[in-house]
């Protein structure tokens, strides 16, 4: 069901993954250098101004009148914000390096698609909110273990995002992109293929012009009457309706997977995936429903029992009696290898 890769391949693997947690660090010690600070005449006075932009808006901080302190504090403002510059220019170069050797090699595989929105959720400062489930989960667990799944396994065309909707004051007030503000999850996946639109009929769902499809997904609420969750991220006729979903409680639930993931361009992002143990269960469940399309239940099975085996051969510390938000019976299912 996989097969593993070759050596230099992971070497590289990890040589690019620790390039981006770098660079990331870079990135956020470059931001705290964002503005300016300069002296500001008051009364026959110089106090040291910080001024920067929070939210669009431009904010002003007195840091205290001109003194031996105050003068330090400049200087090792204007220090460290050219030292960051040039970590952020360096890491950045040396990320592109890796992006040519990435392809060079063979080492990623993910839709390049799907990469670019998880990095355009991250820029957005939305990414926490969503998680990668169903069929490109497969991506982030072959690519912690170092092994390649059969194509047929993850060959898809579409890209399920669930939101955990449990959060979507958080998701709205502390987004920065204004891009998300107004526009929305489309505007996001805009940003990575402008020609990304709703689908008619079906809003939970956007294409793009050469037919890759990204759901957004939702929890639904064990009473049906009682559900006042909205459908949207934001109040937007134009944005996505999001498709809610019976029993992804158990995947909200369930532990996290994260992992960084290669595209087949050579770009990285992190991905959420659920805990793979949630996702073989979830699929087994599938698998077994009476009125699950026909055609995927066979597909659902193989993935299942892919992950299973992926997790007895190289996550055997991952227990599958330690994952209780699934009913008992779908444990069972696992147990009797069902």
């Amino acid at each position: 069901m996989f097969q593993e890769l070759e050596g230099n391949q992971t070497r590289q693997y990890i040589d690019a993954e620790q390039t981006r947690k770098a660079w990331l660090a870079a990135l956020t010690r470059s931001n705290s250098f964002r503005g300016s600070m300069y002296w500001q005449t008051k009364n026959g006075s110089d106090y040291l101004t910080r001024e920067y932009s929070h939210s669009g808006i431009r904010q002003y901080q007195s840091l205290g009148v001109r003194s031996v302190e105050t003068e330090h504090i400049l200087n090792e403002f204007k220090k460290g914000r050219e030292l960051s510059s040039q970590a952020v220019k360096s890491l950045t170069d040396e990320m592109q390096r890796h992006v040519r050797v990435n392809v060079a090699m063979r080492v990623g595989r993910t839709p390049s698609v799907v990469v670019n929105i998880l990095e355009s959720l991250r820029k957005s400062g939305i990414f926490e909110h969503f998680m990668v489930i169903g069929t490109n989960a497969l991506y982030a667990y072959e690519t912690c273990a170092g092994v390649r799944f059969s194509g047929d396994l993850t060959a898809t065309t579409d890209m399920d995002l669930l939101c955990d909707s449990r959060k979507r004051l958080t998701l709205v007030s502390g987004s920065h992109d204004e891009a998300f503000k107004t526009g929305g999850l489309l505007a996001i996946l805009k940003k990575v293929d402008a020609t990304f639109s709703l689908v008619a009929d079906e809003e939970y769902r956007a294409v793009n012009g050469k037919g890759y499809y990204v759901d957004l997904i939702k929890r639904r609420s064990k009473s049906l009457f009682d559900d006042k969750e909205p459908q949207q991220l934001i109040k937007n006729s134009d944005d996505f309706w999001a498709a809610k979903i019976t029993n992804i409680d158990w995947i909200l639930s369930a532990p996290k997977f994260r992992q960084v993931v290669v595209a087949e361009n050579g770009n990285m992002a992190e991905m959420i995936a659920p805990d793979p143990r949630a996702f073989a269960l979830y699929k087994t469940w599938l698998s077994q429903k009476d009125d699950r399309d026909p055609m995927k239940k066979p597909r659902d099975s193989r993935q299942a029992k892919a992950v299973i085996h992926l997790i007895d051969d190289r996550f055997p510390h991952l227990a599958f009696k330690d994952i209780h938000v699934f009913p008992s019976r779908i444990n069972q299912m696992i147990n009797s290898g069902d």
